[in-house]
């Protein structure tokens, strides 16, 4: 195992504030399900209904709507997406850098005759 990746830092621990993430399923906007606090934003969520409850929804012409959101405070919800190099979130390093090497670029082309 000579090619170990390197960890990214962690800037949160859910050992001192409890899991920070929720997760919540609506069927055709009724609130059916809320898991108040998960460990992991990566969830598999199940939602079994009785067949009279689908089929009273197709008759009526609704259809079906199922949706699930997983949510958590903003602050981490950006260290998740930071995950992705190419994601810039205002006010972290890495949008200031991008922000910076732009108008490095653009003063740059501006000198040019």
């Amino acid at each position: 195992m000579s090619d170990l990746r390197p960890s990214v830092k962690a800037t949160y621990s859910s050992a001192e504030g409890g899991p920070p993430y929720s997760v919540t399923a609506t069927v055709n906007d009724i609130p059916v399900c809320l898991r108040a606090s998960v460990p992991d934003p990566f969830v598999r969520q199940t939602i079994r209904l009785h067949w009279w409850d689908a089929l009273r929804m197709l008759v009526r012409g609704r259809g079906l709507t199922v949706v699930v959101v997983v949510s958590a405070p903003v602050e981490i919800m950006n260290d998740v997406l930071e995950l992705d190099d190419q994601t810039l979130i205002p006010g972290r390093t890495r949008h200031a850098a991008f922000h910076q090497s732009m108008h490095g670029k653009l003063q740059s082309f501006g000198e040019r005759p």
